[in-house]
């Protein structure tokens, strides 16, 4: 028998890197609003931004060159949202 999987819309929403891999899979999520999305995505961007501010001042982060691609992914699902 399958399962299927749950999505806790609260925590994937403040926690959206925990939840997916990429922000395009957050775009096809069926349990969140596009309102929901576009506003979790934003949330997302401003946590990476953070990482990159802390990375320039000599914190340790997850890599300055795979944040700034996350950036482009952003913004990237963030035009396929606004396309719809």
């Amino acid at each position: 028998m399958s399962q299927v999987a749950r999505l806790v819309t609260s925590e994937a929403k403040s926690n959206p890197e925990r939840f997916f891999s990429l922000p395009g899979d957050l775009v096809d999520e069926v349990m969140l609003t596009r309102g929901e999305k576009l506003a979790t995505l934003e949330r997302w961007r401003m946590h990476v931004l953070q990482e990159l501010a802390a990375a320039s001042e000599g914190m340790q982060t997850h890599g300055v060159g795979r944040q700034a691609q996350l950036l482009d992914e952003i913004e990237t699902a963030r035009l396929r949202l606004s396309s719809r």
